[in-house]
């Protein structure tokens, strides 16, 4: 009669502790190990920043990448770029990514200088102007650019290149006025000029003789500039050099023995 006594005991300590732990028939069901109550059945687990294409150039060679990456060096490095020492990367490696990343490899660092290109020049004609003269109207204002250059290599070979340049003032074209360009009118212009020429130069306009004359009609210097004529008369067009010659003709009263000495006759043949 006592052993069923024993039996009950133990059955009743088990009823006690499923209890206390919140088991039973009437109860919730015990959450799973770690999660307690409404707050741990719906926490999630912290999830990293989407994949996204990523263009990545360097030099001309092209490479598309899914990446992760929050700064242009993390694509980078998600992409197993390196960067050499004097390398570019555009955008900036600390800069937030864009659709492309630009890599430029360089050899040597990058060398700064300004260059001035002088500005065109725009004639105008005038007929206000005398024969041949010209006359500034606008002074120009000339180009200004700042370059950088590196070595880069380019098809096996290692050339200097520009790697960057920014215009830092436009050029405004000088602009020159230009009298007519053709010969003196009148009866001086009958006469026999290319005669002439041909007996003093050989008809060469460019004709230069080492004792001091010049161009077709061997002009020196100074009665070339006493008829208006700048630099060396070889230098002038051969239209402004038969002009010239023919101010001089008039400007010696016809008296061409003085001048052409030699070959004056021909102005009459």
């Amino acid at each position: 009669m006592r052993r069923p006594s024993s039996l009950v005991v133990p059955l009743a300590a088990v009823t006690l502790l499923a209890a206390a732990c919140g088991g039973g028939g009437g109860g919730s069901k015990g959450a799973p190990p770690g999660k307690t109550g409404a707050a741990g059945d719906n926490a999630a687990s912290p999830s990293g920043p989407p994949a996204r294409k990523i263009v990545i150039m360097v030099d001309t060679a092209r490479t598309e990448v899914m990446t992760t990456g929050q700064t242009v060096q993390q694509v980078l490095d998600q992409a197993h770029v390196q960067l050499g020492k004097f390398d570019l990367v555009n955008p900036a490696k600390t800069a937030t990514p864009a659709n492309t990343i630009k890599v430029t490899r360089l050899l040597s660092k990058p060398q700064t200088r300004t260059v001035k290109t002088d500005p065109p020049t725009v004639k105008k004609k005038m007929s206000s102007l005398p024969p041949f003269s010209q006359k500034e109207l606008r002074k120009g204002r000339p180009e200004i650019k700042i370059v950088q250059t590196a070595w880069v290599h380019r098809r096996g070979k290692k050339v200097k290149a520009v790697i960057f340049q920014k215009l830092k003032q436009k050029a405004v074209p000088r602009i020159l006025g230009v009298g007519p360009q053709s010969a003196a009118g009148g009866d001086v212009a009958k006469l026999n000029w290319a005669g002439l020429a041909k007996c003093e130069s050989g008809g060469n306009p460019r004709s230069v003789n080492p004792a001091g004359y010049y161009g077709l009609y061997q002009f020196s210097l100074s009665s070339w500039a006493s008829v208006g004529g700048s630099g060396k008369p070889s230098d002038a067009p051969a239209a402004e050099q038969t002009y010239r010659a023919q101010l001089l003709y008039k400007r010696v009263g016809g008296r061409w023995q003085g001048q052409w000495p030699n070959c004056g006759r021909f102005l009459f043949s």
